[in-house]
């Protein structure tokens, strides 16, 4: 992932578990993991489309996740950070060797956030899956497939997902970016759910 996303995936994550409000810039590089000069190009695009606004002193507040996620969803790029593709098995038996560091993404992430909220997360087959690894240099080989795309995590997320899946901002830009009617269907439920005005206005 490049450092304008990291950006966006803090300051969309944070928003959407209610921290709208920042200090000031240094507080989102801190959060973000990215240089200043870096974090205030990415706040730039998004003051350009009203997603947040700026304070006198420095802060800045969120205004419109939704916003902030379209711009994130679309700059992701799936393919340039995908380090493999494997089957299921295959995987299976890579994540037995990694133990606890590694995250589901894709529709698995977002069946496991839906069934927090509502209960209920299986809206569809999982089609192709995304699963996210600490450290490509220690990936084995693994024989080709489409089941699973391997990523690797960035290091501020090696941090921040500890629960086993990714967090809402990146489930969501990542299935934006995943081709499939199953990424579809999983993707407008989280918007649905998460991002409705009324789900907005609870958190």
């Amino acid at each position: 992932m490049k450092s304008n996303e990291l950006v966006w995936l803090a300051v969309a994550d944070a928003a959407l578990s209610g921290q709208v409000a920042w200090d000031s810039v240094d507080d989102i590089a801190h959060a973000a993991r990215t240089p200043l000069s870096t974090t205030h190009l990415a706040l730039k695009k998004l003051d350009a489309i009203g997603a947040i606004d700026r304070r006198p002193r420095g802060g800045v507040i969120a205004t419109n996740v939704e916003k902030i996620l379209t711009v994130l969803a679309a700059w992701r790029n799936l393919e340039a950070d995908t380090i493999a593709r494997t089957t299921v098995d295959a995987f299976d038996q890579l994540a037995d060797s990694l133990g606890e560091q590694w995250q589901l993404g894709g529709t698995d992430a977002a069946r496991l956030h839906l069934e927090r909220l509502t209960g209920r997360g299986d809206i569809a087959s999982p089609g192709t899956r995304i699963v996210y690894v600490p450290n490509r240099s220690e990936l084995p080989n693994l024989p080709p497939g489409n089941e699973v795309i391997v990523l690797e995590q960035p290091q501020r997320q090696r941090r921040e997902w500890h629960v086993g899946f990714t967090s809402l901002a990146q489930t969501y830009a990542d299935l934006f970016a995943l081709p499939g009617w199953q990424a579809d269907e999983y993707r407008r439920a989280l918007r649905d759910h998460f991002l409705s005005h009324e789900a907005l206005a609870a958190r």
